[in-house]
């Protein structure tokens, strides 16, 4: 077979390939919830600046612009972030596999990733406007841990910390997806150190309900080690602002009632969360086909 015959049959197989991973109703009913959370995420974050100067017309024409770019990198990072998912499971699954069972990622699979990614970050970005600041504290009391939590339960430990390093990466980024319409690297903020403890406590939930804490009180233990997890870098950043004498007072007294409760109303989201991502009984992997 020469050259141009191999082009043929490449050509030929990719052209097959497409046809029927676009003919299955499942990758276009993900590819419409991944555009339907990234533009949502979008609208959200390019409002937040303009607050209630909307009734300017001018600011609409800044607002359609940075829902666009938004857009880009919301998609971007979804997409980004499900593919070097994909592909790193399924290294680690050909590896421990014989030969003839070993495969590659497919589409259906990397947009079916990108779309929990994108809501599950939808979802962290809306809680994240849940922020109360108490006198001079910093540090406010927000939704973003209960998120936080349910994320990483629902979707395990690999997927919770992708939509989990997505959020933070969004902010990083200049989106305005942080507690209060907050945004910027981890270190221009005063909890910037709660924003790298979301993401190893993500790990470390999605790993502890991976193996078997998914229900009470077993459930209720691993978002608490999850919430301890957070504290750890957060105080310690902290402190480089507000000082060692008072990192306590600003950072852990003031939301331990609040924590309580938030571990509270994420196991009782739980059930909703797991149904939204059909999890597989037998192994607790999130699955979503």
């Amino acid at each position: 077979m020469n050259i141009k015959e191999e082009s043929v049959v490449v050509q030929t197989q990719f052209r097959t390939l497409a046809e029927e991973t676009f003919a299955s109703k499942s990758i276009h009913s993900h590819l419409l919830l991944l555009l339907t959370a990234s533009v949502l995420i979008s609208v959200l974050e390019a409002i937040s600046p303009y607050k209630f100067e909307l009734i300017d017309p001018l600011s609409w024409g800044s607002v359609v612009t940075d829902a666009f770019k938004d857009l880009g990198i919301v998609l971007g990072f979804a997409i980004g972030l499900a593919y070097l998912g994909q592909k790193g499971s399924v290294l680690i699954n050909n590896n421990q596999a014989s030969v003839s069972q070993s495969r590659s990622v497919t589409l259906i699979e990397i947009i079916s990733e990108a779309a929990r990614l994108a809501i599950f970050a939808l979802f962290i970005t809306v809680f994240a406007r849940i922020s109360i600041y108490f006198g001079s504290n910093p540090v406010p009391i927000t939704g973003q841990t209960l998120a936080i939590l349910v994320t990483a339960a629902a979707l395990g430990a690999r997927q919770g910390t992708s939509a989990t390093i997505m959020y933070v990466a969004m902010g990083a980024t200049g989106m305005h997806v942080f507690a209060g319409g907050g945004f910027g690297l981890f270190w221009q903020v005063a909890s910037g150190g709660y924003l790298i403890g979301f993401i190893v406590a993500a790990a470390v939930i999605g790993f502890l309900v991976e193996r078997g804490l998914d229900k009470s009180p077993g459930l209720l233990l691993a978002m608490l080690i999850g919430n301890i997890v957070i504290y750890v870098p957060g105080l310690l950043h902290l402190a480089f602002w507000v000082g060692w004498d008072k990192t306590m007072e600003f950072g852990l007294y003031p939301f331990i009632p609040g924590d309580l409760a938030k571990l509270y109303i994420a196991s009782l989201m739980m059930p909703a969360a797991w149904a939204l991502v059909k999890l597989r009984n037998s192994s607790r992997i999130p699955l979503w086909k």
